[in-house]
């Protein structure tokens, strides 16, 4: 009852941290205003914007009230679709206030069942999941838990991986029910991120691997059997959706995904790449211009392009593989773009009818990557371009090192938290160049910074355990022991991370 009390209280108070953050008592949340992009999900969901044009893009807020219509036949594939129509349930007008109360909720959801599961060993071990838990509280990511946007789930899901990580390696393979919430947490959280959008691929990638690698149960072959079991049940399930998303990419935006990969990143970072493109030279002048806002019309080689798009991305792919100097350089920009978390040309107060509408197109801004110029000029402004790779880096660092040395169990946690964290940032970002160029950079790795502040703080927690365990160790060696001069025959060590004789990795 202690443990459960903790369990709710803690998620009593993620929950209104959410919510009082973005507002969500109020008729003004703080959202992230629409791109273009949320045609895609809520006409999935039959609903239209209560505004004069029936549309919510580019008015400069967000628009929160809906009325009800028919739902389109094809929407995005997406697991923010669902969460859409629960929230929309009903023949009322709806608000996306809704929409921020049920991922508000299923945040809280996980932090209560993650809190009750590491508390197995004692209600101090919640305190390895803030790493995880702080950066939700910015509202640069949870604003968009008031938007039409398929980026909430992803967040969502890599919250519950990082939980069901700091669960698995807190408990041991005995606390079998405590075992279970952790590989539900990471199988759960892994598909439901996973199929947000494909370039969250990653999360799932991640996912599936720490499920394989968890050992649930007595010792022996059969306590490796349900963590693989999980792993694969989570893969299968995700390669449906994940397939329709990217027919339904391809259908619906033929060409754009592989026209910003060309000409922002391939022809941008490697100069005279047409011939080996296979494109028309001319080209190259085009270089570093994405296809929005001013579409293919006259550029050198669209017409090539576009109705051979999936060969070229193929191609392209490939030139970017054979340069392994400009493939880093582009990886770079992403990594860096993750420091405009705020994403500012998105607004985030509510729109009402006096609300001056954006220019169409809209104006182009450095995060939005749609131009040379404005790009490297926002590039340029980043105080500390350096930060995010560095934190990466140490973050990958700290995560072999739990891997392969052998350390109390606090430190292993906060450094597999590191580590996956940062791994997965990675990937998001590596996803998100090679998928859309660095059209929307900022926005396509807006996942990938709050991986990396997670990252940031485990190491921080991890430089925290080490020092104060340090100490410790000094204080205990330089206090003389009565206890040594009689010595216990047959008395064998504690093992490090605890006196229950396993590993203190306590996952595999």
């Amino acid at each position: 009852m202690h443990r459960l009390s903790v369990a709710v209280s803690t998620a009593v108070v993620m929950l209104f941290g959410i919510v009082l953050t973005l507002g969500l008592f109020g008729s003004t949340p703080t959202g992230a205003g629409d791109n273009g992009d949320g045609v895609r999900l809520y006409c999935g969901a039959g609903l239209l914007p209560d505004t004069p044009t029936k549309g919510s893009n580019w008015l400069g807020g967000v628009v929160v009230d809906f009325d009800r219509g028919e739902a389109c036949p094809q929407p995005q594939p997406s697991s923010a679709l669902p969460a859409l129509r629960l929230a929309a349930a009903g023949e009322d007008p709806f608000s996306l206030t809704r929409l921020g109360w049920v991922y508000a909720i299923a945040v809280a959801l996980v932090t209560g069942v993650a809190v009750w599961a590491v508390t197995k060993r004692g209600l101090a071990w919640a305190l390895v999941l803030l790493p995880a838990a702080v950066p939700l509280l910015n509202v640069d990511f949870t604003r968009f838990f008031v938007s039409t946007f398929t980026e909430p789930p992803g967040l969502v899901g890599a919250y519950a991986l990082l939980c069901g990580l700091a669960v698995a390696v807190v408990t041991d393979p005995g606390n079998r029910v405590e075992r279970a919430v952790a590989l539900v947490l990471v199988g759960a959280g892994g598909l439901v991120a996973g199929t947000a959008k494909p370039s969250f691929a990653p999360v799932l990638a991640v996912a599936v691997l720490v499920c394989a690698v968890v050992r649930f149960g007595a010792r022996g072959w059969k306590s490796r059997i349900a963590g693989p079991v999980v792993a694969v049940a989570a893969a299968v399930a995700a390669v449906g959706p994940l397939t329709a998303t990217l027919q339904w990419q391809d259908s619906s935006y033929t060409g754009v995904n592989t026209f910003n990969l060309v000409y922002t990143v391939v022809l941008e970072e490697i100069p005279g790449a047409t011939a080996e493109l296979g494109i028309t030279p001319e080209a190259q002048s085009y270089a570093g211009n994405a296809y929005f806002p001013n579409g293919p019309g006259g550029v050198p080689g669209a017409d090539e392009l576009i109705p051979k798009s999936s060969e070229y991305r193929t191609q392209a792919w490939k030139v970017l593989a054979a340069h392994p100097g400009a493939a880093l350089t582009a990886l770079s920009v992403g990594v860096v773009a993750t420091e405009s978390r705020d994403l500012a040309y998105l607004p985030s107060r509510t729109w009402s009818p006096g609300v001056e509408r954006e220019p169409l197109p809209p104006t182009v801004t450095g995060s939005q990557g749609a131009d040379r110029e404005s790009l490297r000029a926002w590039l340029s402004s980043v105080v500390l371009p350096w930060k995010p790779w560095a934190v990466a880096v140490l973050g990958l660092l700290a995560g072999v090192f739990a891997l392969f040395r052998r350390a109390n169990r606090a430190l292993t946690v906060l450094c597999r938290t590191a580590g996956a964290a940062a791994l997965t940032g990675l990937g998001v970002v590596a996803l998100a160049i090679l998928g859309d160029g660095y059209f929307e950079v900022a926005k396509h790795v807006w996942l990938a910074a709050y991986l990396f502040d997670v990252t940031l703080l485990a190491l921080v927690g991890a430089a925290v355990v080490a020092v104060v365990t340090a100490v410790r160790r000094r204080s205990a060696s330089d206090t003389p022991d009565e206890s040594d001069a009689v010595e216990a025959p047959g008395a064998e060590p504690v093992p490090a991370g605890g006196g229950n004789g396993r590993p203190a990795n306590g996952v595999a």
